[in-house]
């Protein structure tokens, strides 16, 4: 991917190098196919809508859930091999002896992966964004078919029931299915290094960034189905805490719907959920970076950049020499 920001540190230069090296054409060609898979799945999901009582917002938060985990642990192991390779390698001792600062080693490696992940970033924002109108449609048709048309089959058409666009809602939704995807990406890096910091195999740190990160989404999701158990699935989705689940996609959701006789509340509703999720990513964004900067620091980077100093010039002090013949330069000897 061609960066359109000039290259100041590096050791950014030197990571994005490594990270384009280990691109074999397997990956290239993975991510080919897995691109033609989601277009495929897409693809099925709109066809959907033809179906009124169709499954379509359940296989598109599905589709979501699905790739939102597939690119998050996709950053997690391209972030996890950025510190571990200098260890593994031996590479680390003549790097800190540059004296480069910890804070540059964290902010160079950072930057390369995020560059790295940012196809994958740009994928997961363009699915969530397009999902968004499809959930709107397919919300619309099933509000039809229950309100629109009394007595269930065959019943006739009843204009009363009004169907209002949720201007601020809608924009809210997009502005925010940006932000959390970005955050999603900063954060999962960020789990990355960390592990990568403190562990230093690469191994280890990527089970363990997958550990802390799908934490939250396991017991989120577990307290989800405890409280909801059974019951419909667009309960399942206002539910506030299955956003600390899945990253915000279902408050997404629900700010993205019409206004209705079903959705009186559910935008403000779906507030929580959004600052939940937000918080959620930027709070483990914050402390993994601290934590990696501490680990840089403790294997023996320099907590700040080394100035550069001006080479003083020394000169020697000579005591003056008393001539005894300063005619001739200098004393004579005897003999």
């Amino acid at each position: 991917m061609i960066s359109v920001r000039p290259i100041t540190n590096p050791l950014e230069w030197q990571e994005r190098t490594s990270l384009q090296r280990g691109s074999t054409p397997l990956s290239s060609s993975s991510q080919r196919i897995a691109l033609l898979a989601l277009a495929l799945a897409f693809g099925f999901i709109v066809w959907t809508l033809g179906d009124i009582r169709g499954p379509t917002r359940e296989l598109g938060m599905l589709l979501v859930w699905l790739f939102h985990g597939l690119a998050a642990a996709r950053a997690i192991a391209a972030a996890t091999n950025a510190i571990s390779r200098e260890h593994i390698n031996h590479t680390w001792t003549p790097l800190i002896l540059t004296g480069v600062s910890a804070r540059r080693i964290l902010l160079g490696k950072w930057l390369a992966v995020m560059h790295h992940v940012a196809p994958v970033m740009l994928a997961l924002g363009a699915v969530r964004l397009l999902m968004l109108p499809i959930f709107m449609l397919a919300f619309v048709n099933r509000f039809a078919w229950r309100t629109l048309y009394r007595g269930g089959y065959g019943g006739y058409y009843d204009g009363s029931t009004a169907i209002e666009w949720v201007a601020w809602a809608s924009l809210l939704a997009v502005v925010m299915t940006v932000g959390l995807t970005l955050l999603e990406m900063m954060c999962c890096t960020a789990l990355g290094l960390a592990a990568s910091a403190v562990l230093r195999r690469r191994g280890l740190a990527m089970v363990a960034a997958l550990v802390i990160r799908f934490a939250p989404v396991i017991l989120f999701a577990a307290i989800t189905r405890y409280e909801v158990d059974d019951g419909p699935f667009w309960r399942v989705l206002r539910f506030t805490p299955l956003a600390l689940a899945d990253g915000g996609s279902a408050p997404l959701y629900q700010l993205i719907l019409p206004r209705t006789t079903w959705t009186m509340s559910a935008h403000q509703a779906a507030l929580p959920g959004i600052l939940l999720a937000a918080g959620l990513l930027v709070g483990l964004l914050v402390v993994a970076l601290v934590v990696a900067q501490a680990a840089i620091q403790r294997a023996g980077a320099l907590p700040h950049e080394v100035e550069e100093r001006p080479v003083r010039r020394l000169y020697w002090l000579r005591s003056p020499v008393r001539l005894a013949n300063p005619q001739e330069g200098f004393p004579s000897t005897p003999g």
